[in-house]
Formats: C-alpha cells, structure tokens, sequence
C-alpha cells in the first residue's frame, strides 16, 4: 500500500454491511472527510487509538462551564450516535456502545484494544437496538472472547445514557453475577468523574449502583438539590427464573447461558422477555453469551433450543417479522479475534500469511489462527476432541458439538457427516417452496426461495413429477414404488408448555440402480410450524403430490388425515408397512401408524441405527463419506433419547419415511416364492399419468 495520506472521499464508503445471517446499512458518514479521525495521517499511520480531543479530569475542570457543556455534548453525542476512523486506508464506524468502550471503559489491563471481530459484535447489536420487534441478541464464540468486557460496558453506557433505565444480569450463579457486576464496578471507580452521573453516594456498592439522589448525609454542607439525577439502576440477580419476574427493565445481561445448569435458561427468558415488553411495544433489549459446555447437560441443551428459536430465517418462512424467541443470534468462529491472531490494525489473521504480519500486542505473527487451533486438536481423544471444538469452535455445528456419552445412535459417524455437510457448496441444499399451478389443485411446482420452508437435495425428472398412477382401479402416487415420505403432525395452533413443537416431514429416495448417485437417503426436509396447521397440511401435500409419493403418518394425529381425505387425495397416505405390524395389528384399518406401541417404537429406533451404520459418515472402505445431507435430523439424531419422543420431531418425521420405505418389501418377497410359470401371468397394469 502507498506510504500516503489518503485521498479517499467519504462517499466511497460502504453502507452496506453483512455480520453473521443479517445484512443492514450502517449510518451515514461524515460529509467532510476531516470530521474523520486519522484522514491528515499516512495511511499505514492510520490506526485506532483514544481520540486526542477527549480530557482527562484534570484538563476538563480547567475549562469553563460553557466549554464543558460544549465538550459533553459532543462526548453523548459519539456514545449515542458513534464515531468514525480510518483504519490503513479504510473509513470505519464505530458504534456509541463501541466508543464508549474503547474511550472510557477501563478494564484491569487498561483500555481495550480495537478489533474487526469487537466491530462486528457492536455493529450488530446496535442493529438489534433499531429493530422494533427484536429483544436482543444471543450470542456464541469462543473462550476468552471478552464477551464480559464488552456486555459490562454496554450495561453502563444503556443505564447512564437514558433516564429511568433499569438493568440486570443473571449467570450461571448468583455468584458469577456478582463477579459481573464488581468488574462494573472497578471500571466505574477509574472512569472520568464527568461520566458519572450522581449517584445515590455509596463508594463501593455491593448489590446495585444506582443513579439517584443521595442521602443528605453524602454532602459537606447542608441539603443540596440535584437537578440531573437519571434515576437509573444496574444491579444482579440470582439465577432463579422468576428472579425479575414482573419487572419492567431497559436491558438484561445474561452471562454463560450456556454454561447453566442450575435452572432451564430456555424457561428464564420465557420469564425475562416479558420484563422487556409493555403488550407489542417493545421497552427494553438484552445480550446473551457463552460458549457451550458440555451438549449433554441440561445448559448446553436448553441454550441449542434457544439459538434454533432464535432463527431468523425460519420466522420470515412462517410469515412473522420477528423470531419465536425475539432474539437474533449470531456465532463467531474462534479464528476472528483469537489472541495473538490480530494484527496492529485490529484485523484477524485467519490463513497462515505470506509475509510475517505485526501483531497488536507488538509481535510477529507467522501463523494463522485456523492452523493453530487445527494443531492444538491433533492426537485428542473423541471426548477432549468434543471439549476443544466447544470452547473454540470454528463453525456454529462445532460450538454445539456433542461427544454423545449418552447417545443412542454412533455420534462420531453423525459428526463426521456434519462436518462433511459444512464442506460441500452452500447451494448443495436448495431451499424454496411448493405452489399449486392450476386452480383444480392437481399440479404443483417447486419456486427456489432463500427463505424457504423446505429445503431439497434432489428433484424428480419433469417427466416423473406430479404422477398418479392406477394399480387395480385404484389411483396411487406414481413414485410411490421408488419413493416415501413420513410426517410427525401437530393439530394446535400452541402448544400447552409454552414450547414451540415443529411439524417434520421428510422424503426417503429407496435404492436405484440407474441413478446411485441419489439412492438410499432423504431428498426432502421440511421443519417448520406455520401458525395455521393447516398450512401445513397443505405444505405436505403440495410436496407429496410434486414428488409422487406416500406419506406414513401417525394415527393419533388426526388432522393431517382429515385434510388429505376432503381434498381428495386420501389415496395419497400410506397404510402401516408390513414389516411393523403385530400378530395383534393386521386387522387395522385406518392409514398411518401408531406411535404408542413399545414394539413399533423399538422396530423404528432400530431401522434408524442401521441406516445410521450402513449410510451416514465416514466409509472407510470406500473412502466415501455418507448421504444424510440434512444437519439439522444429524443433530437431532445425536441428542435423540428413547423416553422423549415428542423432543424430537425431526426424527420421527425422518424414521417414519425410512420405515414408509419397507412399506411395499411384503410384495416383492411373496412374488420370488412363487412358481416360475406365474412370472408369465400380469399381477396388475400401472397406467400413469400426469
């Protein structure tokens, strides 16, 4: 780069911005380049540091009181609005929060240093903040982030920026909290004293810093009036879940939620998010982070159910304009901001560089972070194999990574069909919707949509979609020898705990000796709850109709069968499959299959770990890995226990498709017994169309 001072105008600048999921527009820049800090320096010169025009106390009480109305005006206005730099050549943003903490935060080792990965973290909760329906943001890294620092300043800037504002923390304990909240108090000891609102006087306070007017007792001489008091609170809780029950809050601060084991952290927000709220008006925002400790616990679980509620993409699909939690989420892999990975320009140093590159702390770096965290993995064992991908995760399946102590399926074969699903083309897996194309509902196609409710691997030929075939006189799916499809339904608008339960549905292509390539695996996903069940009724059958198949549901969930039958495709359910039925159950006469029976239970946990063993993973007698495409039924399959089947919806959408496929192997073992001369009589005629 040119050893120059930069000539770039403000306008180059760049809005637009994408952090995780989400692609917003930062603020305007300043329309004068000089308003931008560094733009008379060099650009290799060009780096963060304390602004010069900010005082000390010293310098601040020698101006006079025009000058220091004049001087905090500005201050507010960069903690509320930001702050721009140029950084080697580049305008960027700072956020208020990310000013405020960068200028007057002060943590033990001093003031924090500016990094790309911090930018990121600021730049999208600020965004949370002008979203009018979000709560916040939950969200995920890796250890020694300074998830803590970062959060405590965000809490001081919120409590002391707006008057009447109310802000809590909860941890993992009460006794983590309280850690929280002394280091908020050590940084507010050192900060400057205009940046102090009055307070109620207490010098070391132990339970709440509090932002009111003091006792008379706190003055030298006599009663004195306060005419700026905030009336604002930061304080700590236990980590009980109706420790601010009914509490109005402007923000809340929960630590380490995934490290909570002591109560249901899934439960405690159910509790906090209404603090947050006045009916649909949103008042108040909260931060969520962690990293995730063990996935077998009752935190690591209970924090996965809140990252999947927090999906933003899923709630768009259902037609809601915020998520079924409220919150956005975001992961950060452990390569961006790792320690002795950043270079003196904030920047992370992910790929080994060509040439050594300075570092921030002032050394050489030569190495990027992704080979030093590869390095640290190798000669581990499957279960500090586990440990080390949760505290530095390199992608999101990682940060909830599972060693499954407790599994009942082969967790390595599931993981490392995880791994290799996150290797293959992000358009690998197409994601859109069903439609009907005529009015008489008999055809349907399939629109490619980002936010789509079902996503596929493999579509039928033109020719063979839409098919109906007639065997007997009696009209069948045309697929339906060479494809099944198995749906686990819901019939309520809500469920009764206050638990979102998904509907799952999912196509099963059986073996094809002309197209091996897709043989053998779920071509189809769809987990999804639209707020009207009827919706989808009709998603599945859009779908079985499109792909030509039969569906296996359950028979004690009645209302997907109702919706098949009144809009004529009744033909289009499938009847229990042979291989499940009892010496007690061949009189059943309703299509589907019973889920409350031990013996189909075990029958279809058992036809799930054989597929597991024959086709997911890695083979390495052929050097091949498997054809579970789908992360999300890999990662329900991991966490999958016996006596909890209704937590588990993707599995019994996907185990009642497998099965569905055994559904029509009765025929063809009856037709090899019999005598050669019959193979020369037609059992019956297949007349297709479309």
């Amino acid at each position: 780069m040119e050893n120059k001072v930069v000539a770039q105008l403000p306008k180059d600048f760049q809005r637009e911005v994408k952090v995780g999921e989400y692609t917003f527009e930062l603020p305007e820049c300043p329309k004068d380049r000089k308003d931008i800090m560094g733009w008379d320096l060099k650009v290799p010169e060009q780096k963060w540091h304390r602004p010069k025009d900010v005082l000390g106390e010293k310098a601040f009480d020698a101006l006079d009181d025009e000058k220091k109305v004049a001087y905090l005006s500005r201050e507010f206005k960069r903690r509320r609005e930001g702050f721009w730099f140029y950084n080697c050549g580049e305008i960027t943003y700072l956020t208020g929060h990310h000013y405020f903490f960068l200028t007057y935060w002060r943590l033990p080792e001093g003031f924090a240093d500016y990094k790309e990965s911090d930018r990121d973290l600021f730049w999208l909760f600020d965004y949370t903040e002008r979203l009018p329906t979000c709560l916040g943001l939950l969200q995920l890294t890796n250890r020694r982030d300074g998830k803590t620092a970062r959060s405590s300043a965000i809490i001081y800037n919120i409590a002391t920026l707006n008057k009447e504002s109310y802000c809590g923390i909860q941890s993992k304990t009460g006794g983590d909290a309280k850690i929280i909240f002394k280091k908020i108090i050590g940084s507010w000891k050192k900060m400057e004293h205009y940046m102090k609102p009055v307070d109620s006087g207490d010098t070391n306070p132990q339970k709440d810093l509090r932002f009111e007017e003091p006792g008379t007792r706190s003055t030298k001489s006599g009663i004195k009036v306060y005419k700026d008091v905030i009336n604002s609170a930061i304080d700590y809780k236990p980590s009980s879940e109706e420790a601010y029950d009914g509490t109005k809050m402007r923000f809340y601060y929960h630590d380490e939620i995934g490290k909570t084991v002591e109560v249901d952290v899934y439960n405690r927000w159910l509790i906090v998010k209404e603090c947050l709220k006045i009916g649909r008006r949103v008042i108040g925002k909260s931060l969520h982070t962690s990293t995730v400790e063990e996935m077998e616990k009752k935190g690591g679980e209970n924090c996965y159910r809140l990252w999947m509620d927090s999906d933003l993409h899923e709630a768009l699909s259902q037609g809601r304009d915020s998520t079924f939690s409220g919150l956005l989420r975001y992961f950060k892999p452990a390569t961006h901001g790792l320690v002795g990975f950043i270079d003196e320009y904030g920047r992370s140093v992910i790929d080994d560089p060509k040439e050594p590159v300075m570092g921030m702390d002032g050394e050489i770096i030569t190495e990027g972070a992704l080979s030093y965290i590869k390095k640290a993995r190798i000669g581990l064992s499957p279960q500090a194999m586990a440990s080390h991908k949760r505290k530095y995760p390199l992608d999101i399946d990682e940060a909830f990574y599972m060693d499954g102590k407790d599994s009942v399926y082969d967790v390595i074969r599931l993981n490392e069909q995880i791994e290799y699903n996150n290797t293959l083309h992000e358009n690998f897996i197409t994601k859109g919707n069903f439609v009907w194309k005529n009015e008489s509902r008999t055809i349907v196609d399939f629109i490619q949509s980002e936010n789509g409710r079902f996503s596929v691997v493999w579509l039928p030929k033109v020719e063979d979609r839409n098919c109906v075939t007639s065997v007997h006189g009696v009209q069948k799916p045309g697929n339906f020898l060479t494809l099944s499809a198995g749906v686990d339904p819901y019939d309520h608008k809500y469920t009764t705990d206050y638990r979102k339960s998904n509907g799952a549905f999912y196509i099963f292509k059986k073996f094809d000796v002309m197209d091996q390539d897709y043989s053998k695996m779920f071509v189809c996903e769809y987990v999804n709850r639209p707020s009207n069940p009827e919706d989808f009724y009709d998603d599945i059958l859009k779908a079985c109709v499109f792909y030509g198949c039969e569906v296996l549901a359950e028979t004690n969930k009645i209302g997907l069968t109702n919706y098949f039958r009144t809009k004529g495709y009744y033909y289009y359910l499938m009847d229990r499959p042979y291989i499940t039925h009892t010496s007690n159950s061949h009189k059943q006469k309703e299509k589907g299959i019973p889920m409350n029976s031990a013996d189909v239970r075990q029958s279809l946990v058992e036809s799930m770990e054989m597929y597991i063993l024959e086709n997911v993973g890695y083979n390495q007698t052929d050097e091949v890995y498997g054809k579970l495409y789908f992360n999300k039924l890999c990662k329900c399959l991991i966490q999958f226990k016996v006596d909890k089947w209704t937590d588990y919806d993707e599995f019994v959408g996907a185990v009642l498709a497998l099965i569905g496929s055994t559904r029509y192997d009765r025929m063809a073992k009856v037709n090899t017994q019999l005598p050669k001369i019959s193979q020369l009589v037609k059992t019956y005629k297949i007349r297709q169309y479309r």
